[in-house]
This record gives C-alpha cells, sequence and structure tokens, in this order.
C-alpha cells in the first residue's frame, strides 16, 4: 500500500496547441493504482503554473510520468530529475518505450520503465511483485540496467477506465486557443487494428509486434460513458467499428439508458454495408466519423494495401454521403509514384464522393511501418529528420504550400454550408450554439482557423 501516488503528464503544451484532450493513458494508469495508495493525484501540468516538484509530499512514494511524445524533451527530463533520489520513479509510454535505457541512462533518479500497455505491468508493481519477475518492465538495480522479456499482449480489461472522479480539470474545446465553453472527453473503448496499411505503425506496439484487435465489453463502455458528464465524447480507438454487431449492441445500451452525448469515431469505408447499425449510431449520437481514404488513385490505395478501389470508395459514399453524420475524410501526400497532378485531385474527388470535412496529412516514415524500405527502392524519395518523405520533384515546402491549394480548393463556402447543415442534423451544432454567442472572439477565431486551411 502506498501512501502518496503522483502521477504527472509532463507537457507544457498539448498537440498542434490542442490542450482538451485529458491524458487517458495516464488516467487508466491512475485507476490501476488507486485502489492500491491512501491518496492519488492526476497532474497535467499544461494546466498548471507549478513544477512537479510542487506537488510532492513529504509521504509521497511513487512518481509515474507519462512520456508520450517526442517533444519538450528536455523539459520533460528536468522534471523527471526533480524528483528526489528516494521516491520510486517510474515511467511509460510510447516514447519512453522506445529507448528505454536512454531515460534510465539520462535520468539517473528513474527506477523503472514500462515498455508498452501499462496497466497489467502497474498492477504486478502495485501487488509487489519484484521488478526483475515483471515481464515489460526495464528497470535499475543498483548502477546496472537490465530489461526484461516483452511483455504478450492480453485482451483489454473492463475495470481500466479512469475514475474522473479524481480528475482535476475541465477539458473544453479550443478553436484558435479560445474556449468554446464545450467540455471535451474521451474514452478507449478496443485498441489494435487487424488491417495491415503499409503507412501505419499505429496497429504496432514500440517494438513492431502487432497490435491485434481487442475491445472492452458494451456494458463497459457504456457504463463509463453514464460517468462522463461531457457533452461531446471521443473515441480513441484505432478503430472503433470492427465489429459492427458489437457497435450496435453500444448502441442499443446508449438508448436504453437514456444517455445523451455526441460521439467521434475511427472507422472504416465499410460501414456502409450495414446501413441497419448506421441508423442506430445516429440516433445514439454519433455525430462525426473519421474515415481514412487516403488517395484519389488505385495505384497508390494498392501500394498501402487499403483493401478498397476508388470505385469501391463511390459505392460506399452512394450510402454514406446522406447519413445526418459528418464523414470526415483522411488522405495522405508526398505518396510514393504520384505527381503534383495526382494529388491535386484531392479537393475534386472528395467534393464527387460528398465528403463534408477533410484533413491532409505529409506522408511520414514511422518505425516498423516498411515505408523506409519503400524510399530505398526509389532513388528520387528521401526522408527528412523528422520522418516525413519527400521527393526531388516535390520538397517538403512545396508539400505543405500544395496542402494548402487543396485546403482553398475543398472549403468553399458552399462547403462551409455543407457543413453547417451537416452539423444541424448530427446535433454537433446544438451542443455548441449556447456557448458560441457568449463569445465575442468567437467568430475572429472561426475566421483565422478559416483562413489558415
Amino acid at each position: 500500500m502506498f501512501r502518496h501516488v503522483l502521477c504527472v503528464y509532463p507537457y507544457r503544451r498539448g498537440l498542434k496547441g490542442w490542450r482538451f484532450c485529458p491524458p487517458l493513458g495516464l488516467e487508466c494508469i491512475g485507476a490501476v493504482i488507486e485502489p492500491h495508495t491512501e491518496v492519488l493525484d492526476i497532474i497535467d501540468l499544461r494546466k498548471e503554473r507549478n513544477r512537479t516538484i510542487d506537488f510532492l509530499r513529504p509521504e509521497t512514494d511513487l512518481v509515474c510520468f507519462s512520456v508520450n511524445w517526442d517533444r519538450e524533451v528536455e523539459f520533460m527530463r528536468e522534471e523527471i530529475n526533480s524528483v528526489p533520489p528516494d521516491i520510486s520513479t517510474i515511467l511509460g509510454g510510447r516514447h519512453s518505450t522506445l529507448d528505454p535505457e536512454d531515460w534510465l541512462v539520462r535520468c539517473p533518479n528513474v527506477n523503472a520503465v514500462v515498455r508498452g500497455d501499462g496497466e497489467e505491468v502497474i498492477e504486478d508493481v502495485c501487488q509487489g511483485v519484484p521488478f526483475e519477475k515483471i515481464p515489460g518492465l526495464s528497470f535499475r538495480n543498483g548502477k546496472e540496467i537490465f530489461h526484461n522479456p516483452k511483455r504478450r499482449l492480453g485482451a483489454l480489461s473492463d475495470h481500466h477506465f479512469p475514475s474522473r472522479n479524481l480528475r482535476r480539470y475541465t477539458y473544453e474545446v479550443e478553436l484558435e486557443n479560445i474556449g468554446m465553453g464545450v467540455e471535451h472527453d474521451l474514452v478507449s473503448a478496443s485498441r489494435g487494428c487487424p488491417f495491415n496499411c503499409t503507412y501505419c505503425s499505429f496497429n504496432r506496439n514500440p517494438w513492431g509486434d502487432k497490435r491485434n484487435w481487442t475491445g472492452r465489453s458494451p456494458e463497459s463502455i457504456v457504463e463509463e460513458l453514464a460517468q462522463i458528464k461531457a457533452p461531446l465524447v471521443s473515441f480513441t480507438d484505432d478503430l472503433f467499428t470492427y465489429d459492427m454487431d458489437r457497435v450496435g449492441r453500444i448502441c442499443d445500451l446508449i438508448l436504453a439508458r437514456g444517455i445523451r452525448k455526441r460521439y467521434l469515431i475511427n472507422a472504416r469505408l465499410e460501414i456502409a454495408r450495414r446501413p441497419d447499425v448506421l441508423c442506430k449510431m445516429e440516433r445514439a449520437g454519433v455525430a462525426v466519423i473519421l474515415l481514412g481514404i487516403e488517395s484519389a488513385h488505385d495505384k497508390t490505395l494498392r501500394s498501402m494495401r487499403k483493401g478498397f478501389s476508388t470505385a469501391k470508395i463511390r459505392e460506399y459514399f452512394e450510402v454514406l454521403r446522406n447519413r445526418a453524420m459528418i464523414m470526415h475524410g483522411y488522405f495522405i501526400m508526398g505518396n510514393i509514384g504520384e505527381s503534383v497532378e495526382d494529388m491535386m485531385q484531392v479537393a475534386p474527388f472528395a467534393h464527387d464522393l460528398g465528403v463534408d470535412t477533410l484533413s491532409i496529412a505529409l506522408l511520414r516514415n514511422e518505425q516498423y511501418s516498411g515505408l523506409d524500405e519503400l524510399v530505398a527502392q526509389n532513388q528520387a524519395y528521401h526522408i527528412a529528420p523528422n520522418g516525413k518523405i519527400y521527393s526531388d520533384h516535390c520538397s517538403l515546402k512545396e508539400l505543405k504550400r500544395l496542402r494548402q491549394r487543396i485546403y482553398k480548393k475543398f472549403y468553399t463556402k458552399r462547403q462551409g454550408l455543407r457543413i453547417l447543415n451537416k452539423a444541424h442534423r448530427s446535433g454537433l451544432l446544438k451542443v455548441f450554439y449556447k456557448h458560441i454567442f457568449q463569445l465575442p472572439a468567437f467568430f475572429q477565431a472561426l475566421k483565422r482557423a478559416w483562413k489558415i486551411v
């Protein structure tokens, strides 16, 4: 039994300036620790002026840091090294998993680094299992560093979701750093993905093992939703809609319990095959569906191993475009073999499909994605230090300018009216309208955001 455990999200700024997403992974770790400690504090430094050391108590006997992203690294190291060596310190998260030895060397007060999913490992720690017997843990013993065998990835537990009564902050949707007054929350209902798209590394853990899809029960998910007061909830799942029968069951339970919220989910285009479940999703409150379309060209889709063609995409959107839910399309620029003219087809292709909103990412090489091998086979293509892929005929700067041209071509005034119509039909506008007109700077922020795209 610990006396006081401090869990820290050690960042000052959010991804792309967003601060309205709670540190869900750290909160899930907190849910595991809570039964094993007298007092538990979860601190998000994006919401604080103070530093980690200010939250330590005389009775603090464990500090956990969530090290997920390759940014603010020096600041994180300062925070970690500020913890006195007589307090046990454990790191976890995707970034620390990539090189646990480096973190143990550079942060001499750190006792251990959790590699990969942390819930089962931290449960072993709380149960008093010796470090050397915990799979998935790298740890320090005196001056030596040891790396235990990796942990076999198990099923996702129904019980590992946050205790929101421990949350110290409110997370509100922001636009251009202006709060909209609408609280936002996250839910993790599943992990992993059964597909094998060549550009994707999210379906693998940081040491390359395939993360097979595993999901919590519908009952567990809806029980968590019932405890959330935020009217807007995003599911963090790589693929929420892998099992459409399960999705239908989740919707049935939401409707039966009278839970009234709006949801954002990740899905694949194949959901169009189940119009019966799509109807339930609309009724249950799903407002935005995020779809990986990726390219307007069959040659690229084949090389990506997406599992569908442009003709099939058009067929699916015959069903999807008329739904009340906003259909957001993800596309990728800089695909190997695509010319500037090919990339400029994104906007007209998305318009033809009936996509409501879109976002475009630059092709990026991640560890175990396999893109480095493809680049090596194409001498005209190169990988920048940040992992972005560019070519002799289109530099990174040119790709970014091209992305802005596509956005301007897609986001017309007519498209804006379409988005507003869908926001109304999906119920999303109703969530925001009470707050929008209380913010004098809202329309200026919207204008700046529109200018960016």
